[in-house]
C-alpha cells in the first residue's frame, strides 16, 4: 500500500463559541464528503439539534461510566456538562474513510492534537467579540448564558497561535471556500499518475 493510501487526517474544527465552527465544518465535510465523528455530550439538544447528527446526547451516569472505561480519547466539562469524543469512533472512521471532522472547543482539539499527533489538522475560527454576541443572540441563546460564554473569548482566542491554520469568519461563503481549498490539499483527489 503506498504512503499516500496509507494516510489520515483529523480535521478539527475549533474557536470560540459563536464563531461559526459547527456551521462551516457541516458545509465544509458535505462539500467534500467528509464523514463526522460525534461528541458525546449530557446536555439537551439545542433547538434544530439531533440525535446522531449533531451529538450523542447520552446521561451523566453513562458518560461517566464510559469515561472509567477509557473510551473516550478528551473529554471536557463545560457550563455543567460533559463532552467527549470516543477514540474506537475516531479509529473506525478513519479505518472506512481515512479522512474525518470533528466540531470542538479549544481545550477539546488541545486533548486530540496530543493524542493524535500530525494525524490532527486544526482549523481555528473567529470573529470578533460583537460579532459573537451578536450571533449567539440571534440563534436565540439567553442573554447570561452568552455572557457567560464570552468570558473565555480571551482564552479560546489564546489558542489560535498553536492551530495549524486559522480564518477570521466574516462572509460564511468565503470561509467555507478557503477551508474547503486547505483540506483539498490533503486529500490530494486530483493528482493522477499517469506514466
Amino acid at each position: 500500500m503506498s504512503q499516500a493510501k496509507e494516510r489520515r487526517h483529523l480535521f478539527v474544527f475549533t474557536g470560540p463559541d459563536g464563531s461559526g465552527r459547527k456551521t462551516i465544518a457541516d458545509m465544509v465535510g458535505t462539500t467534500l464528503e467528509l464523514k463526522k465523528v460525534l461528541s458525546y455530550t449530557t446536555r439537551e439538544a439545542r433547538q434544530g439539534e439531533q440525535e446522531d447528527q449533531d451529538y450523542h446526547f447520552i446521561s451523566a451516569d453513562a458518560f461517566r461510566t464510559e469515561e472509567r472505561n477509557g473510551a473516550f480519547v478528551e473529554t471536557v466539562f463545560i457550563g455543567g456538562f460533559y463532552y467527549g469524543v470516543k477514540k474506537a469512533d475516531i479509529e473506525r472512521l478513519w479505518a472506512e474513510h481515512r479522512f474525518v471532522y470533528v466540531i470542538l472547543n479549544p481545550e477539546g482539539a488541545h486533548l486530540l492534537k496530543q493524542a493524535f499527533g500530525d494525524a490532527v489538522i486544526r482549523l481555528f475560527l473567529y470573529a470578533d467579540r460583537e460579532a459573537l454576541r451578536h450571533r449567539q443572540l440571534e440563534r436565540g441563546d439567553g442573554v447570561a448564558l452568552v455572557e457567560e460564554r464570552l468570558a473565555h473569548y480571551e482564552a479560546a482566542m489564546s489558542y489560535l497561535p498553536q492551530c495549524e491554520y486559522a480564518f477570521e469568519n466574516v462572509d460564511l461563503s468565503h470561509t467555507v471556500f478557503s477551508i474547503t481549498n486547505v483540506i483539498e490539499q490533503y486529500l490530494n483527489r486530483q493528482l493522477l499518475n499517469l506514466d
